[in-house]
C-alpha cells in the first residue's frame, strides 16, 4: 500500500559522510558522469575525478583532497584498462561479474 512517506535517501558516497558538505549530490554526479556508464577512458575519469574534487573544494569540504586522491588511485586500479597480461587487465568490475556467471 502507498504511503506519503518519502523514500530514504540512498547514499552514494563510501567511507565519507554523505550527509556533510552535499557530499551524496556530489558522489552521485561523479557516478553518472563515470561509473554508471560502465568505465571509460583514463582522460573520462580524470574528467570525472577533477569535477568531483571541484565541487567537494567549492563546498569547503576538508575532505576534497583525499577524496580525489582516493577515487584516483582506485578507478585507476579496478576501472581503467591497462596494457599486458596482469590481473588487472582490463575493466575489473567486469572481470568479477564475468567470473560469477
Amino acid at each position: 500500500m502507498p504511503t506519503d512517506e518519502k523514500p530514504p535517501e540512498r547514499n552514494y558516497c563510501h567511507l565519507l559522510d554523505h550527509r556533510k558538505y552535499n557530499r551524496n549530490r556530489g558522489c552521485q554526479l561523479h557516478d553518472n558522469a563515470y561509473g554508471i556508464a560502465g568505465g571509460g577512458s583514463e582522460s573520462n575519469r580524470y574528467v570525472a575525478d577533477t569535477e568531483f574534487y571541484r565541487r567537494m573544494r567549492d563546498q569547503n569540504d576538508p575532505m576534497a583532497i583525499p577524496a580525489l586522491l582516493a577515487c584516483r588511485g582506485f578507478g585507476w586500479f579496478f576501472f581503467n584498462y591497462h596494457p599486458g597480461y596482469w590481473l588487472w587487465r582490463g575493466q575489473m568490475v567486469r572481470r568479477f561479474v564475468k567470473a560469477q556467471s
